[in-house]
């Protein structure tokens, strides 16, 4: 690997670690706060609650920006703001414009963090992508510890306006980092649909806001407007609407459905929320615990987590390791039993009352879980997404992650309301649970090294696997592909046929019945990019199946053909030129290649494939 991406790596690891300790800090200086703003406790309470809300909300929609405009220009747009915002927050000589301030800060953090992970997908390759992950999902680990112990020194020393003046000096030492060392990001041309983006928006500060004020109580009424739980599943009701109105339409979708359709981006996407909701909230009854029943200040409290980010530091290169010579899943349920396992040593420990440095050591097993939990996962979650995706991918994965870790904290905070810190620590340990569960799916070879450069391990996720099926006699087209040096079948199909929605694919032609009934014209099956859509670069309206067959230049106008999918390469998309358009296709060809070569790798009876072809297709139409 090039030094140059490493050092790129850096400057996007020190922005990371500047938003993530900004949401850990803030709750040492809190008191200090309320004191100098002459502030009540609901309102200073609204500090953290919107910076909360401003970071959960645009993630899906700063996910396509990335697309939409280049990943590199939006994270440094994102840490500007952030930076900015930063200095005004010190500044701020009231709580109200302190919030407004903490809002923008949020928005910023929204824009960063998805493009951070779009960016390193995209420098890195396999194997260099896990130790890359690690890395960059130590920093958490990290900053989860910096944040308290910062806090305690900063506000102790200085004040609470120091917590927001320490971001700016390293704001722009990351500012100037990324725009030195990050390249510059191709811009996809993925249109930004602003009336779901306004809708979704509004959805999902719906839900956030009734889960994090109606925790305790959800029949509490929220922002004068509705009972919790109503405000919930209004908020949920709207964000489906816009995801089934755009279940068609992955090139603009906020959450494209295709996503989902492999194991890997969904299990991965379970297993972040689940160990979200556990590990984002583990510290809020052990904090508590220690200040309130102990009597320890904030920075004695802050010090017995230090082992914790020893602990992840340390083993954050070897889940990287861990990833490329034992795969995904290992290294997810390495991390997600080791979490299970901290949180009930933790709740037990509590519960005994034993020494705060015994309590210590459980806190070390809980660092060395986030260390090996949050790489493997994201790791699965990027590499069998197109680059027409990748922000998206990127958005909807911070954002469900997100989404756990803002359950995570109403149900502690219920759980506290009812019951002690070592019995909710005991509880918390159920949702890694789940975690454990959805690591022991994950593909049993994903994120291990690739065989022939990206796109390999694209296969993984379900090898051999059909989408769908379409037959028909094969028919001339436009000429188009074969100007452009991409001859392709056209295929006149059933429109009821059994077909996945617009896109890109890899996938097989088989010609069942030659155009001439006297020729004996061999049962073959042969390799393809499938495109199926309409050409809207060329303004086409019809919705087509076009086959590319690699490495292969007959006619077969006038036979019946069966073609079928197996693999989404990306989504249809508008090219602003023609050259544009080729460049994908070239790259599309590549990914093909990759997905076939290691697909078909360790199989020595290709002779068959025509017939498991024609068994599927029965079995699709049972």
């Amino acid at each position: 690997m090039k030094r140059s991406e490493w050092l790129a790596l850096a400057a996007l690891c020190l922005g990371f670690f500047l938003l993530l300790v900004d949401g850990t800090i803030i709750s040492v200086a809190l008191p200090a706060l309320m004191e100098d703003l002459d502030a009540s406790e609901g309102a200073a309470i609204w500090v953290n609650s919107a910076y909360l809300f401003a970071y959960a909300v645009p993630l899906l929609m700063a996910g396509r920006l990335g697309d939409r405009f280049g990943a590199r220009g939006v994270y440094l747009l994102g840490l500007a703001l952030f930076t900015a915002a930063s200095l005004l927050c010190a500044l701020a000589p009231t709580t109200a414009i302190l919030v407004l301030w903490r809002v923008v800060q949020g928005l910023g953090a929204a824009l960063m963090t998805p493009q951070s992970m779009t960016i390193i997908r995209r420098l890195f390759a396999l194997p260099a992508l896990a130790t890359a992950l690690g890395i960059w999902a130590s920093v958490g680990g990290i900053a989860a510890v910096s944040g308290p112990l910062l806090g305690g020194v900063l506000v102790g020393n200085w004040g609470w306006q120091a917590i927001f003046l320490v971001n700016v000096p390293i704001g722009v030492i990351a500012l100037v980092a990324a725009w030195r060392w990050v390249p510059r990001s191709t811009r996809l041309g993925a249109r930004i649909p602003f009336l779901s983006v306004l809708i979704s928006g509004v959805g999902a500060f719906a839900v956030v806001a009734g889960i994090h004020e109606g925790a305790a109580s959800p029949g509490r009424v929220v922002l004068g407007l509705m009972p919790a739980w109503l405000l919930v599943c209004v908020g949920a009701v709207l964000v489906a609407s816009v995801l089934y109105a755009q279940r068609r339409r992955p090139d603009t979708a906020l959450l494209p459905v295709a996503l989902f359709r492999g194991r890997g981006f969904a299990m991965a996407a379970l297993g972040s929320a689940a160990a979200s909701f556990t590990a984002g909230a583990a510290m809020i009854p052990v904090m508590i615990h220690l200040q309130e029943d102990r009597g320890l200040g904030p920075g004695e409290a802050a010090l017995t987590l230090v082992p914790m980010g020893i602990a992840a530091a340390i083993a954050a290169p070897f889940a990287g390791r861990s990833v490329n010579s034992r795969g995904s899943r290992f290294t997810a349920l390495v991390g997600s039993v080791s979490l299970a396992a901290s949180m009930v040593a933790s709740g037990v420990l509590v519960l005994t009352n034993v020494n705060e440095w015994v309590l210590a050591s459980a806190f070390v097993l809980f660092g060395f879980a986030n260390a090996f939990i949050w790489a493997p996962l994201a790791v699965v979650a990027l590499t069998g997404v197109p680059d027409g995706l990748m922000g998206a991918a990127a958005g909807a994965y911070n954002a469900i992650k997100h989404v756990g870790g803002v359950l995570g904290s109403a149900a502690t905070a219920a759980l506290l309301a009812a019951t002690s810190e070592g019995t909710t620590l005991v509880a918390l340990a159920g949702s890694a649970v789940v975690c454990v569960a959805a690591a022991g799916v994950l593909g049993s070879a994903a994120g291990t090294p690739e065989r022939g450069g990206n796109g390999s391990h694209l296969a993984e996720s379900n090898p051999g696997s059909v989408l769908g099926y379409a037959t028909g006699p094969v028919v001339r087209g436009a000429g188009r592909g074969r100007g452009l040096g991409f001859p392709t079948a056209n295929i006149d199909f059933d429109p009821t046929a059994p077909i996945p929605g617009d896109g890109v694919y890899a996938g097989r032609l088989t010609i069942v019945e030659s155009a001439d009934p006297d020729e004996a014209r061999p049962f073959a099956s042969l390799p393809a990019l499938v495109s199926i859509g309409s050409n809207v670069t060329f303004d086409a309206t019809a919705r087509t199946i076009e086959a590319y067959i690699l490495d292969f230049d007959e006619d077969i106008y006038g036979c019946r053909a069966e073609v079928s999918v197996e693999w989404f390469i990306r989504p249809q998309v508008r090219f602003e030129t023609v050259d544009d358009l080729v460049v994908q296709m070239n790259q599309d060809e590549v990914r093909g290649r990759e997905y076939f070569r290691s697909n078909e790798s360790g199989k020595s009876n290709e002779s068959g494939k025509a017939n498991e072809s024609n068994k599927r297709y029965e079995a699709i139409n049972e």
